[in-house]
């Protein structure tokens, strides 16, 4: 750990006092829609779907900015594909092209349930000193936990679950699953059946200390929905919802993304 990287945050006594005894003071909370497609989610009854987001104010905005950047540096599982430099969804499905069986599973509220304890203990596992860890937490975490909507949020939590998907890599390794993760999508799939293994998996996740949504827990059959994308038979595509609003220019420039990355996936493939 680079101890010039905290000083260079020029985080005073005061500062942190302040932050510690008056948090709310700076942050901000809004209510957004939460989007698939381009479009507002609804529910059963047709009302919108809504998702608290807590933006940092001021000083605390700039340092957390330069926390996420020094945090990005450090190093991640290669199954860690959302939030991170050089990966995006589009890799992430193509992992699990070869498949025909596929487990999905969604983390449940993963900024809200990564505590600051969690965090500092992760940071002091990345061989962080405890005070410079200590500062570190105070200064991204709030209410006891990632405040989803921080830009030091993602890089925090994707550090804090690595530890969690090295367990899940060896685990899959083992069994002759591939395994990717973004953010709190993970994804398990193979050649052969092992729906009989679906249960060690999400035993695994929970001892680890993270929540399931259990309605987004999905094994399925010659078909796979990952990050938006369908993979079937060696081939990735869109989502039906996505493949007819081709009009939208931002819709199209994204399904071009992945015309551009499964072209390289079959050239590599192939060579």
């Amino acid at each position: 750990m680079d101890t010039k990287f905290i000083l260079n945050l020029q985080t005073s006594c005061n500062f942190l006092k302040e932050l510690t005894l008056n948090p709310n003071a700076f942050y901000s909370e809004h209510q957004r829609e939460k989007m698939r497609f381009g479009r507002p989610q609804e529910n059963k009854d047709h009302s919108i779907r809504m998702r608290t987001i807590f933006k940092p104010i001021g000083r605390l905005k700039i340092k957390q900015q330069k926390i996420n950047q020094y945090i990005q540096t450090m190093e991640l599982p290669l199954s860690m594909f959302g939030g991170v430099r050089g990966r995006n969804n589009i890799l992430n499905a193509l992992e699990h092209m070869e498949s025909r069986f596929f487990l999905t599973v969604d983390l449940k509220d993963f900024f809200t349930n990564i505590t600051n304890k969690q965090v500092y203990q992760t940071l002091i596992s990345y061989n962080i000193p405890w005070k410079e860890a200590r500062i570190l937490t105070k200064l991204t975490t709030f209410k006891g936990s990632l405040p989803q909507g921080a830009p030091s949020s993602t890089a925090l939590a994707n550090l804090v679950f690595s530890s969690t998907a090295l367990a899940l890599e060896r685990f899959s390794a083992n069994h002759g699953i591939t395994f990717t993760s973004f953010i709190d999508d993970l994804t398990f799939s193979a050649k052969k059946d092992f729906k009989h293994l679906t249960p060690q998996i999400i035993a695994l996740i929970k001892q680890n200390g993270f929540f399931l949504n259990q309605k987004k827990i999905h094994y399925t059959r010659n078909v796979g929905k990952i990050t938006g994308l369908i993979v079937k038979k060696n081939k990735i595509s869109l989502e039906k919802e996505m493949s007819l609003n081709l009009e939208n220019p931002r819709i199209k420039a994204y399904a071009d993304s992945v015309f551009k990355y499964y072209s390289q996936y079959e050239k590599a493939k192939n060579s």
